[in-house]
């Protein structure tokens, strides 16, 4: 089962700054089991002007580091949308570790 945390993202395993930080508040966070064969990270964050920003972190190692990717939306609507569309738990505890798995 996926592990919600409302702790802050952590930087990418190169010690760089986490860019989205840049722009936009941390506000939950999920991983995959500790273990996993492939493990994953992915940090939901709010805009200043109400957006929600999705950064999922494959986690491949210290030879090869991370590979991520960033999604924006428009608003909680369009995100829930395209976190229900997927519908593993991992969409599912970052949902509820912002606090935004109640309707």
């Amino acid at each position: 089962m996926p592990q919600p945390s409302r702790s802050p993202a952590p930087t990418p395993s190169t010690g760089a700054t986490d860019p989205v930080s840049l722009f936009a508040r941390p506000i939950g966070r999920a991983a995959s089991p500790p273990g996993d064969a492939l493990p994953v990270t992915q940090t939901l964050y709010r805009t200043a002007d109400h957006h929600y920003v999705v950064r999922t972190c494959l986690h491949l190692g210290a030879e090869q580091g991370d590979a991520c990717d960033v999604m924006v939306y428009a608003g909680e609507a369009e995100l829930r949308e395209a976190l229900s569309a997927g519908g593993d738990g991992l969409d599912r505890a970052l949902l509820a570790a912002a606090g935004l798995d109640r309707p």
